[in-house]
C-alpha cells in the first residue's frame, strides 16, 4: 500500500471520528432541548386547559383557549387535541386542520394529518388534573423542536457549540479524505460506459461507440411499462427513441433520429397553443422535472393527454450532455377517474333526491357528512353540518333525556317507548321528526346511517283528519266509507244510522247494493270502475234507501275514490232529496202541463211536435198535425159563466183523451185551442177518417155537473213531410186548414190544401210502398248481355225493376234511391242476390250455359257478418257456382271493403268474384281482386280516355263498356280497344221465361261448371 493509501486511510479514521463526534454532540442537545420543550409546552397548556376543563361552562371557552395556545409564538405548537376524562374528543387545532381533500373521507383525512404532524414536529400527550388531583382530561399535542422560546439553559448551547467545532474539523479533514479517494479510484464504474453514448470501450484507441445499449435496455422496460422515452443531445436534437414513444407520436426512430424535439414531441395547453415540454426545462435550468399533466398533438394532428416528466442525462459531473423525456398516455387513467366522478356526482344526486334528510356519523353522533334534504330541514350549509353533534341538530330528547342515545333509535334494537324526536333549525325554529338509525362501516371505522323525516305535514293531517271526522259524523247528511275490493261498509256516520235505522254491526256485513233500490248493479259497477281508473273525480246519482223498517226514500249520492288509503275506500254522501223531487215535479208540472184540463201545454207540445218530425224523418209514415177549435166557446163562457166554460173545456181534454190513439198527443194551446199529434198514418185517408171520427164525437153533448152543453169542432190538418215544413210551419198551416174549416160552416174539418209537388208526393210513395215490395217480391231481375265483337256472351249485368200498383215500372235508378231513404239496401241487393241464384239454378236444370251474374253491392255489405252468412247460404242452398256470382262496387265501396269481415276470405276462396262500377278514375290499388271493370259516360266518351283506362288497369281484368246505346258509340268503343260492351246497340234486356228461351239460343265465351 503506497503512501497516498496510508493518509487516505488516516483521513478516513479522523473524519468518522469527528463525525461521530459531532452526531453525539448535536443529539444530546437536541434531545435534551427537546425535553425542556415539552416540559414547557405541557406546562402551559396544562395551566390554561386544566381550569377550564374542571368547570361546568368551560366547554364554551375552550375553542378560543385552545385557538390561542396555537397562535402563541413561544409555544410553537403545530397541533393541539383536548379530550374529556372519557376519552371523547372535545375540541382540537393545527396548523393543517383546514387543509380537505376531496373524496376523501374526514377520517381518513384526520389520519393523515395526525400522521404528518408527527413527521414534521414531535408529540406528546399529557393529562389534566384539577386542584384536588382528580383526572379532568387530557391533550394531546406536536410542536416545532427548537422554536420553543420559553427554554433557554446553558448545557444545551455548550452541547450545541462542541458539536459545531467537531463539524469545522470535519470539514477540511473530509475534503482531503476524497480528494485521496478520487485520486485511488481513477477508473469510473462500468454502468458508466452503457449510460454515456460518447464514451468509448476500454482496449484501444478507435473502440466502437457503445450509444444503444442503455438506452436498449431502459426502452425496453419502459415500453413494458407503456411509457415513452426520447432522449436528446444538450441541442435537444433527438438520439433516441423506443416503442412507445413512436407510438404515442406518431413519429418512427427512423424519420424523428436528428431532428429537434419540439417538430416531435409538440405539447400544447387546454387551449391548443404550443408549450414548452419538460425536457427543454431540463436543458434549460439543468434540473429534473416533476411529473405534469398535458396535451401531445401527434403527427396526424390528433391530441393525446399526456403525464410527462424529464431528467438530466450527464456522463460527467457538472457537465449537461442532454435530456431524458418520459412520457405515457393518460386517456384510461382520465376514464376511469370520469367513470368514478360521473359514479359519484349520480350517488351524490340520487341521496340528495331524496324527501328524508340523511346524515352519516360516527358512534358518537358527530356529523360526517349530509344531503341537500338535511341542509334545507335544518337550515345549515352543508359544511356548517360537519362535525356537527347530533344533540345540536335534535335537542329533544337527546340533551333533555342525557340516558336516551342516538343507538337506542337503530331499527331492531329500539323498542316501544321512545321518546319523540324535535329537530332544531338554523333560525331557532322547531318541527318534529322521525327517526330510522342503521349501523355501517366504512374505511375501517363503525358508523351511523340517520335518516330524518320532518312530519309536520302528517301531524297537520291527521288532526286535521280528526276534526273532519267529527264534523262529517255530526252531519245531517248520510256518510259511508266502504272497502273498494269487498264493498261492505267500513265506517257509516251518526245520521246514516239515525236514516236508516240499522244497527252498526249489521251494516259492516252491507254494502251499497244491498240498501239501494233502483240502482242497477253494473251501472254501479261502472261508475266503481270509472272513479278507480281515474277518468272521473266523482259521481253523482240518484236512488232510492232502503230502511231496516222496509220503507224507502229518494236519495242523491256523490261517489268519491280515495287512493290515499290503505287498503283503498270509496266515499258516498247521500242527501235525502224527498222534498226536492216533489218541488221539482210540481214545477215540472207547472211548466209542461196546462193547469186547468193537465194536458202538455205549448212548451211540451212543440217539444214533442219536434220528436215526432225526427221519427218520421225515419220512418216512411205521416205525421198529423190536428189544428182543433171549440165552436162559439165565447157564447158558452158569456151564457153560463166562466166557471162553466173551465167545466167544458176540462170535458173537452178528457173526450179528446179518449177520442184518440194513446201514442198520440193531446195539447191545449190557448183557450179553446188544442192540438194533436199523430204520428204512424199510411195515408192522407187515415188523418181524414180520425178527423171525422172527433167530429162526430162532439156533436154529442158534453155531461156537465147540472147541464148538458153542445159544443162542435172545427178540424184543421196538416201532414209532414208531405207538408215540408218546420214544427212552426206545420202548426200555422194546421191552423190555415182550421180556418177554413170555420168558414165552411164549422163543425167540419179541411186538409191543408197547398199544392205539393208531385216529384216529392212520388217519392214518400216509392219510400213508403217499397217495404212492402221487399216482403211480396214485387221486383223483377232483368239482365244485359254483355257480348264480344263475335257475338259470344261473357257476362250477364242486372237490372232491377218494380211495377208499382200506382206509378207503373220503376226503373233501377229511382228503386235504389227509395231503398236508400227507407234503409232497405241490403234487403233489396240480398233479394237480387237471391234471384240471381235462382235464375242460375234454373238455367242448371234446363242444362244451359250458367253466364255470370254481375250485380250490384255496397262495399259497407263485406263487414257485416251476417250478409256473408246469408251469402253463402244461398250458394249452397241453390247450388250455384260461386264463380258465376261478380259483385260489382264503387271506389268508395272498395274503401269500405278495406276493413271488410274475416269471413269475407271464404267468399273469395270458394270463388266469388268483383267488378268496378260507376267510376271517373281508375283507383290507384284495390282492397279486393278485381274480375272487371265496368266502364260507362265520360270514361268512354273518347278514344283517348279508353286508351287511357286500358292502360291503367292491369292485363288480366276483363274491361265492359255498359249502356252503349248506338251504332256509332258501339264503333267507337270497339276501335278504341274494348271487345266486350254490352247495352241496346248489343241487345235488349231479357228476363223470366224469355232469359231462359235466349240462353238456348246465346252462344257463350266461357260455360262456368
Amino acid at each position: 500500500m503506497n503512501k497516498n493509501a496510508w493518509l487516505t486511510a488516516f483521513a478516513g479514521l479522523c473524519l468518522a471520528l469527528l463525525t461521530a463526534l459531532v452526531g453525539w454532540c448535536l443529539w444530546q442537545a437536541r434531545g435534551l432541548q427537546l425535553r425542556l420543550d415539552h416540559a414547557y409546552v405541557a406546562a402551559e397548556a396544562a395551566r390554561v386547559l386544566a381550569p377550564l376543563l374542571g368547570q361546568t361552562s368551560g366547554d364554551r371557552r375552550l375553542r378560543p383557549a385552545v385557538d390561542g395556545l396555537i397562535q402563541r409564538r413561544d409555544l410553537a405548537l403545530r397541533y393541539l387535541a383536548v379530550r374529556d376524562a372519557d376519552g371523547v374528543l372535545l375540541t382540537r387545532a393545527g396548523v393543517i386542520e383546514s387543509l380537505h381533500l376531496p373524496w376523501v373521507p374526514e377520517e381518513v383525512q384526520q389520519r393523515l394529518r395526525l400522521r404528518a404532524y408527527a413527521l414534521l414536529g414531535s408529540s406528546g400527550s399529557e393529562r389534566l388534573f384539577d386542584a384536588e388531583r382528580r383526572l379532568v382530561g387530557s391533550f394531546d399535542y406536536s410542536l416545532d423542536p427548537g422554536d420553543v422560546d420559553g427554554v433557554q439553559v446553558e448545557a444545551v448551547n455548550a452541547l450545541r457549540l462542541a458539536g459545531w467545532l467537531a463539524l469545522a474539523l470535519a470539514i477540511p479533514v473530509g475534503g482531503m479524505f476524497v480528494v485521496g479517494l478520487r485520486r485511488h479510484l481513477r477508473q469510473p464504474p462500468a454502468w458508466s460506459w452503457r449510460a454515456d453514448p460518447q464514451a468509448r470501450l476500454p482496449g484501444g484507441d478507435g473502440g466502437v461507440v457503445a450509444q444503444d445499449d442503455f438506452r436498449e435496455r431502459a426502452g425496453a422496460l419502459l415500453d413494458a411499462l407503456d411509457y415513452g422515452m426520447i432522449v436528446t443531445d444538450r441541442e435537444a436534437r433527438i438520439l433516441y427513441l423506443n416503442s412507445g414513444a413512436e407510438r404515442l407520436t406518431g413519429w418512427s426512430a427512423g424519420d424523428a433520429r436528428g431532428r429537434l424535439l419540439y417538430s416531435v414531441f409538440h405539447a400544447v395547453d387546454a387551449a391548443g397553443e404550443p408549450q414548452h415540454n419538460p425536457a427543454e426545462r431540463v436543458l434549460e435550468t439543468g434540473r429534473a422535472q416533476a411529473p405534469e399533466i398535458g396535451q401531445l398533438r401527434q403527427r396526424q394532428g390528433a391530441l393525446v393527454p399526456v403525464e410527462m416528466s424529464a431528467h438530466p442525462v450527464r456522463a460527467r459531473p457538472a457537465v449537461l450532455d442532454g435530456a431524458m423525456l418520459l412520457f405515457r398516455d393518460t386517456t384510461p387513467h382520465q376514464r376511469e377517474l370520469d367513470v368514478l366522478r360521473r359514479e359519484a356526482r349520480l350517488s351524490q344526486a340520487v341521496v340528495d333526491h331524496l324527501d328524508e334528510g340523511l346524515l352519516t356519523t360516527d358512534m358518537a353522533g358527530v356529523v360526517r357528512s349530509a344531503n341537500a334534504r338535511a341542509e334545507r330541514m335544518f337550515g345549515y350549509a352543508r359544511d356548517e353540518l360537519v362535525g356537527f353533534t347530533i344533540t345540536k341538530l335534535m335537542p329533544v330528547p337527546f340533551l333533555n333525556a342525557p340516558n336516551v342515545r342516538i343507538t337506542d333509535y337503530i331499527s331492531g334494537r329500539a323498542g316501544g317507548g321512545l321518546p319523540k324526536v324535535v329537530g332544531w333549525r338554523k333560525d331557532a325554529t322547531t318541527f318534529p321528526v322521525e327517526l330510522w338509525v342503521q349501523t355501517m362501516r366504512a374505511e375501517g371505522a363503525d358508523g351511523l346511517v340517520v335518516i330524518v323525516r320532518d312530519i309536520s305535514e302528517r301531524l297537520r293531517g291527521e288532526n286535521l283528519a280528526s276534526r273532519l271526522g267529527r264534523l262529517l259524523d255530526n252531519a245531517t247528511e248520510e256518510v259511508y266509507i266502504f272497502d273498494a275490493q269487498s264493498l261492505l261498509f267500513l265506517e257509516v256516520n251518526r245520521g246514516g244510522r239515525r236514516n236508516l235505522g240499522y244497527r252498526p254491526e249489521q251494516l259492516t256485513r252491507m254494502t251499497p247494493l244491498d240498501m239501494s233500490e233502483e240502482l242497477d248493479a253494473d251501472s254501479f259497477r261502472n261508475y266503481l270502475t270509472s272513479l278507480r281508473g281515474g277518468d272521473t273525480d266523482h259521481v253523482v246519482y240518484r236512488c232510492r234507501h232502503r230502511r231496516a223498517d222496509g220503507s224507502s226514500y229518494p236519495v242523491e249520492v256523490r261517489l268519491n275514490f280515495s287512493r290515499d288509503e290503505e287498503p283503498p275506500v270509496f266515499m258516498a254522501i247521500a242527501t235525502n232529496i224527498t222534498e226536492r223531487i216533489a218541488y221539482e215535479e210540481k214545477l215540472n208540472q207547472l211548466a209542461h202541463f196546462d193547469s186547468l184540463t193537465g194536458l202538455p201545454n205549448r212548451i211540451m207540445l212543440f217539444d214533442r211536435l219536434q220528436q215526432a218530425v225526427l221519427a218520421a224523418q225515419r220512418s216512411s209514415r205521416l205525421l198529423g198535425v190536428f189544428f182543433l177549435d171549440l165552436d162559439r166557446f165565447k157564447q158558452i163562457n158569456d151564457s153560463y159563466g166562466h166557471e162553466t166554460g173551465d167545466q167544458v173545456l176540462v170535458a173537452v181534454a178528457d173526450r179528446l183523451r179518449s177520442t184518440v190513439r194513446p201514442s198520440d198527443t193531446v195539447a191545449r194551446l190557448a183557450g179553446d185551442e188544442f192540438v194533436i199529434i199523430a204520428p204512424g198514418l199510411r195515408s192522407d185517408q187515415d188523418a181524414e177518417f180520425l178527423a171525422q171520427k172527433l167530429v162526430e164525437r162532439f156533436e154529442q153533448p158534453l155531461d156537465l155537473p147540472g147541464r148538458s152543453i153542445t159544443s162542435r169542432l172545427s178540424v184543421g190538418i196538416t201532414l209532414y213531410p208531405l207538408d215540408d215544413s218546420d214544427v212552426e210551419g206545420l202548426l200555422r198551416h194546421a191552423d190555415s186548414a182550421m180556418y177554413q174549416a170555420k168558414q165552411s160552416g164549422r163543425g167540419c174539418y179541411r186538409l191543408f190544401t197547398t199544392q205539393i209537388d208531385p216529384d216529392r208526393r212520388r217519392q214518400h210513395e216509392l219510400e213508403r210502398d217499397i217495404h212492402a215490395a221487399v216482403a211480396l217480391n214485387q221486383f223483377e231481375l232483368s239482365m244485359a248481355p254483355a257480348c264480344d265483337a263475335n257475338g259470344r256472351v261473357h257476362v250477364l249485368l242486372s237490372r232491377l225493376r218494380w211495377q208499382h200498383s200506382r206509378h207503373g215500372w220503376i226503373e233501377q235508378d229511382e228503386i235504389w234511391q227509395a231503398a236508400g231513404r227507407a234503409g232497405l239496401i241490403a234487403d233489396v241487393e240480398l233479394w237480387q242476390i237471391g234471384a240471381a241464384c235462382e235464375q242460375l239454378q234454373t238455367a242448371g236444370g234446363w242444362n244451359l250455359p250458367r253466364l255470370p251474374h254481375v250485380l250490384r253491392l255496397s262495399g259497407w255489405q263485406l263487414r257485416d257478418r251476417d250478409f256473408i252468412s246469408h251469402v253463402l247460404e244461398l250458394i249452397d242452398r241453390y247450388h250455384v257456382p260461386p264463380s258465376c256470382l261478380v259483385f260489382a262496387l264503387t271506389p268508395d265501396g272498395l274503401i269500405e271493403a278495406g276493413s271488410r269481415h274475416a269471413d269475407c276470405a271464404e267468399l273469395i276462396r270458394r270463388g266469388v268474384r268483383f267488378a268496378l262500377r260507376h267510376f271517373n278514375v281508375m283507383p290507384a290499388s284495390s282492397a279486393l281482386p278485381l274480375s272487371y271493370v265496368l266502364a260507362a259516360g265520360p270514361v268512354i266518351g273518347s278514344a283517348s280516355a279508353i286508351r287511357a283506362l286500358l292502360g291503367a288497369i292491369p292485363a288480366d281484368t276483363g274491361v265492359i263498356a255498359t249502356r252503349v246505346g248506338s251504332a256509332e258509340e258501339l264503333a267507337r268503343v270497339r276501335s278504341a280497344g274494348i271487345d266486350c260492351v254490352s247495352g241496346h246497340a248489343i241487345a235488349a234486356d231479357v228476363s223470366g221465361p224469355r232469359l231462359i228461351e235466349w240462353l238456348k239460343t246465346a252462344r257463350p265465351a266461357r260455360i262456368s261448371p
